[in-house]
């Protein structure tokens, strides 16, 4: 058992080294682990002692460029979709399995003013996500989402709009529940 773990971790610092080699910035001791996958041109880092587990995907097109600060980690199965646009990821990281991150996505088509197809309208926006940041498992990120340091973000959430640091957020839309220092969040009626 500890013999597959120590060769599976060979495998993702020789991967890191390829990614670097075709032009993804990779700070030492930054792990790539096999069935990740990333697409990227040139300007997108990847950060000291930051790991991609297995069937991590980061999509980047054209212009898109994303960053993944020291010692962040993407747990298995997340997809990260940059296309076009910017992703930022801060130093000390965790991010949950499952992760659906989009800085583009579909978009309601205007039906007032003829603007056609769902398929075809589009929301584009830059993600960003601060340090000390812990994301569970299966949230989901949509374009232009800000997410301050010091936030914990719970699992299966949606997080839409800025979320200001220091907070547990919970639930779809994405929405505080306590202060991390155990302070409560004020009630609707209040």
């Amino acid at each position: 058992m500890l013999l597959g773990y120590t060769i599976d971790a060979l495998r993702a610092r020789i991967r890191a080294r390829v990614a670097a080699w075709l032009g993804l910035r990779v700070g030492a001791g930054a792990r790539i682990h096999p069935g990740a996958r990333v697409r990227c041109g040139s300007g997108s880092a990847l950060g000291e002692g930051s790991i991609l587990y297995r069937d991590v995907q980061i999509l980047a097109t054209g212009s898109g460029r994303f960053s993944i600060g020291a010692r962040s980690h993407l747990a298995p199965g997340a997809y990260v979709l940059v296309g076009g646009q910017r992703l930022s990821i801060g130093d000390d990281v965790a991010i949950g399995p499952g992760l659906m991150l989009f800085c583009e996505s579909n978009a309601l088509a205007d039906a007032a003013s003829g603007a056609g197809l769902h398929r075809e309208q589009y929301h584009r926006a830059e993600v960003r996500i601060g340090h000390n940041v812990f994301l569970g498992a299966r949230v989901t990120v949509l374009p232009g989402s800000v997410i301050d340091d010091g936030v914990v973000v719970a699992a299966h959430a949606v997080v839409r709009g800025h979320l200001p640091g220091g907070w547990v957020y919970g639930g779809a839309p994405a929405r505080p529940l306590y202060r991390i220092d155990g302070a409560r969040a004020p009630s609707a009626g209040s």
